[in-house]
C-alpha cells in the first residue's frame, strides 16, 4: 500500500509557540506540564513524519525530526488512553477513559465521527487499544475493563461487529488488551477470556483476582463473526499479537518474556520461545515473514529475532515494522521514559538512541508557592523526581528535579522563604531542604515493632514538618500518630490518632494544632500540639481539611458540603452547599487573606460535564464567586501565591494549572 503524504495546514506549526498556552479554559494563565499516559500512547503518522502522542490533556503532535509538539487536538475531555493511525493515513483514532471513541480528519483536522459503547456498558468503559485493518476499513476497539470487543467503520461511526458481547464480565484492576487483524483483514485476534471464566466473577460480574485476569486469546472470523479458536496456552498476560504478513501464522508475547507462535489452519501451538529473558515482549513480523520480539525498559531497547535467537541492541531497519506495516523503512523508533523525562529516538545504524526531553510528568499531588512569588513547588506522586519547581515568570521553561528517596513528599514553605519537602521512606519520615538537598534536616524512625493488623513492619503513611517549632509528625500504618521534637531528638507524644493508617497530617500555620486524617470513613481529629490531647469539639468526618493563613479557621470537605470551623470559639460558621455533580472533593486551599477560599472536586463517572470544577467561595457569604473547569480528572492540589492572584491546581492527569485571581478577589 502506498504511503499516504499528511503535510496539512493542520499540522503547521501555530504563530503561537508557547505550549503552556494551548488550549487554555477561561481564566487560566498557563499550563504546566503535558499531561500523564505518554509511555502506552505513542502512534507513528504512515509518512514517518509526526508522532502522536496521547495523555491525559489529549493529543500532542511531535514533528519527529525535531520531537517538538507542533499541535494540541481532542482537548475537550482529555485524558486520551489510546491513539493510532489508519494505514491508508487519512484517519488518527483517539479513544479516552471515558470510552469514547473519535476518529479524526488528519488533513482538516476535524472530528469525522464519534461512538460510543452501549449505555449498559458505559461503568465499565475505558478504550484500552486500537487496531485498523490493513485495508483501513475497520476499526477494532477493545476496553480496559471488560472483554467486549467493537469494531465499527471508521468514517461512518457504523458499528460492524460486536465480540463477546453476551457476557458483562469485566476484570477490576483493568489492563491494556492487544489487537491484531490478519494481512487479509479476514481474522481478528484479541486477549480475551474463556468461558471458564465466569466461575471466577462476584456477583456483579467483575473478576477481582489477576490469575484469572485475561491468559487467552481469541480469533474470529470477521466475514461469519464465528470465534475460530480460544487459545488457553499463554500462561500469563498477552502483551502483543501479531500476524504473519503469510497469513500462515499468529504470534504472541507475554509479560515474562515469553513468545509463542500458532498455526493458523489448526491453531495449533507450533512453537513456544521462553528462553529470551523477563521483560514484557512486543512481537512484529517483517515484510519478509522474520519474527521478532521486541523489548523495552526505562534503560535498555532491543531486538530478539526470535528463530535463529539473536538479539540487537542497536535500531535496525527492519524495527520500523514495529510501528505499524504502513510506516516506511527507515523511519526513526522512538520510546518514552520517564527517569529521565525524555524521549528516546533511534534511527538506522544508531547504537545509541538520541534523546530530546518532554514535560509528560507524574501527578503534583501538593503544591506551594515560595515567598519570592515565582517559584511553585510541586511534591510528585510515586514518581521518581520526587520533587519540581516551576518558575511561573517562565511557564515554558522545564522545572527544576529532584529525586528523592521514599515517594510521595509534601511540599512546604517556611516563614524564612525556604521549602521543604517531607515525606515516608519505609519506617523512617524524611523533611528536606529543597534548595540544600545533599542530607535530610530532620529523620524521624518508626519504634521497632512488627504490625498487629498484618504481620508485616510498619510503615510510615504521611508526615508533615512545622519549621519554627522544628516538630515533625508522623502518621504509621496502623493509625498511630507521634510528634517528633527534631532538636532534642525525641519524641514528644504518642497518639492513637485512628484505627486504620493515617492519610495525611496538617500543621497549622501558627503550628499550635495538627488535623490528621485516616481516609477509611473518612474520619479526622484535631490535636493540641502542646499538650498531645484531642479537641473533642472538632466536627469528624471531614476531607480534606486545610488552615486558614491566620489559624482561626479550619475548611473541611465531604458531605453535605464544605465546613468552614471556627477554632478560637470551637464551633461551625458556616457549611456551603455543593452541587451534586461537584460534591466529591480532593483538595482546598485558602487566599493569603483569609477571606476566599478555592476548592477542587473528584471525577465521577455519573458527571455528563466534560471538565472538574474548582470553585472560588466567599469565606463570609459562602457565595461561589466564581467556577474554573481545565482538569480532565480529579483536582489533586490548589495553592494560592502570597499576593493572592494566582491559584496554582495540581491534576491526577499530570498538568498545573494557573487560574488568574485578579478579576475575583480584592488582593
Amino acid at each position: 500500500m502506498q504511503n499516504s503524504q499528511i503535510g496539512s495546514p493542520a499540522l503547521m506549526q501555530p504563530e503561537n509557540s508557547d505550549i503552556t498556552t494551548w488550549a487554555l479554559p477561561e481564566g487560566g494563565i498557563a499550563r504546566l506540564a503535558q499531561g500523564r499516559g505518554v509511555t502506552e500512547n505513542i502512534a507513528s503518522s504512515p509518512d514517518g513524519k509526526y508522532l502522536a502522542v496521547g495523555s491525559c490533556v489529549g493529543v500532542w503532535w511531535y514533528d519527529v525530526s525535531t520531537m517538538t509538539p507542533i499541535a494540541l487536538w481532542d482537548t475537550v475531555r482529555g485524558y486520551i488512553s489510546a491513539a493510532s493511525f489508519s494505514p491508508n493515513g487519512k484517519w488518527l483514532a483517539t479513544g479516552d477513559g471515558d470510552g469514547l471513541v473519535k476518529v479524526w480528519d488528519v488533513q482538516r483536522g476535524v472530528c469525522i465521527s464519534q461512538m460510543e459503547r452501549d449505555e449498559t456498558e458505559k461503568p465499565y468503559h475505558g478504550v484500552s487499544r486500537f487496531a485498523f485493518s490493513p485495508d483501513s476499513q475497520r476499526l477494532a476497539v477493545s476496553s480496559i475493563r471488560d472483554y467486549i470487543l467493537y469494531v465499527w467503520h471508521p468514517e461512518t461511526g457504523e458499528q460492524l461487529a460486536k465480540f463477546h458481547g453476551e457476557t458483562n464480565f469485566r476484570w477490576f484492576g483493568g489492563t491494556r488488551r492487544p489487537i491484531a487483524f490478519s494481512a487479509d483483514g479476514n481474522l481478528l485476534a484479541c486477549t480475551m477470556p474463556d468461558d471458564s471464566l465466569m466461575a471466577y466473577a462476584d456477583r456483579a460480574g467483575a473478576i477481582r483476582t489477576s490469575k484469572y485476569s485475561s491468559h487467552y486469546i481469541a480469533v474470529w472470523d470477521m466475514k461469519t463473526s464465528e470465534r475460530l479458536a480460544c487459545l488457553t496456552e499463554p500462561t500469563d498476560f498477552t502483551e502483543s499479537l501479531c500476524f504473519s504478513p503469510c497469513g500462515q501464522y499468529l504470534a504472541s508475547g507475554e509479560r515474562k518474556g515469553a513468545v509463542r507462535v500458532w498455526t493458523v489452519d489448526s491453531w495449533r501451538l507450533t512453537r513456544a520461545f521462553q528462553n529470551y529473558g523477563t521483560e514484557r515482549k512486543q512481537v512484529f513480523y517483517s515484510p519478509e515473514g522474520v519474527l521478532y520480539a521486541a523489548e523495552s525498559s526505562n534503560d535498555t531497547f532491543a531486538v530478539w529475532d526470535v528463530e535463529c535467537g539473536e538479539k540487537s541492541d542497536t535500531y535496525l531497519e527492519a524495527h520500523s515494522v514495529l510501528q505499524g506495516a504502513h510506516v516506511p523503512k527507515g523511519t526513526p523508533f522512538v520510546l518514552a521514559a520517564y527517569n529521565p523525562r525524555e524521549f528516546r529516538k533511534w534511527t538506522v545504524g544508531d547504537s545509541q538512541p538520541r534523546s530530546f526531553p518532554h514535560l509528560h510528568t507524574g501527578v503534583p499531588f501538593s503544591l506551594v508557592f515560595g515567598l519570592d512569588e515565582k517559584t511553585l513547588a510541586g511534591g510528585y506522586w510515586n514518581e521518581d523526581e520526587k520533587v519540581m519547581l516551576w518558575d511561573i515568570t517562565q511557564p515554558s521553561s522545564p522545572p527544576s528535579s529532584f529525586n528523592l528517596p521514599g515517594k510521595k513528599y509534601t511540599v512546604s514553605a517556611s516563614t524564612q522563604g525556604k521549602i521543604y519537602a517531607t515525606g515516608p521512606d519505609g519506617k523512617t519520615a524524611k523533611v528536606w531542604d529543597i534548595q540544600n538537598n545533599e542530607t535530610p534536616v530532620a529523620t524521624f524512625t518508626l519504634p521497632d515493632e512488627k504490625s498487629l493488623l498484618a504481620e508485616q513492619e510498619l510503615q510510615v503513611s504521611t508526615a508533615a514538618f512545622a519549621p519554627t517549632s522544628n516538630l515533625l509528625a508522623c502518621g504509621d500504618s496502623e493509625g498511630i500518630l507521634y510528634v517528633w521534637d527534631v532538636q532534642q531528638q525525641h519524641t514528644r507524644h504518642t497518639l492513637k490518632a485512628h484505627q486504620n493508617w493515617v492519610y495525611s497530617i496538617t500543621f497549622s500555620p501558627d503550628e499550635r494544632l495538627l488535623a490528621s486524617i485516616t481516609r477509611y470513613g473518612p474520619e479526622s481529629r484535631l490535636w493540641n500540639v502542646e499538650s498531645g490531647k484531642a479537641i473533642e469539639t472538632f466536627p469528624d468526618r471531614a476531607y480534606p481539611i486545610v488552615f486558614s493563613p491566620c489559624s482561626r479557621m479550619i475548611a473541611g470537605g465531604g458531605r453535605p458540603g464544605i465546613l468552614l470551623w471556627d477554632v478560637k470559639r470551637a464551633e461551625t460558621l458556616l457549611t456551603i452547599s455543593l452541587p451534586e455533580t461537584d460534591s466529591s472533593l480532593d483538595s482546598l486551599a485558602f487566599s493569603p487573606c483569609s477571606r476566599y477560599l478555592a476548592s477542587g472536586s473528584a471525577w465521577r463517572r455519573s458527571m455528563d460535564i466534560k471538565k472538574v470544577a474548582i470553585q472560588l467561595w466567599d469565606v463570609a457569604s459562602g457565595e461561589n464567586i466564581a467556577t474554573f473547569r481545565g482538569h480532565p480528572t480529579d483536582v489533586q492540589s490548589l495553592a494560592f501565591s502570597p499576593d493572592g492572584e494566582i491559584l496554582a491546581s495540581g491534576g491526577y492527569g499530570g498538568t498545573i494549572m494557573l487560574w488568574d485571581m485578579k478579576p475575583y478577589i480584592d488582593t
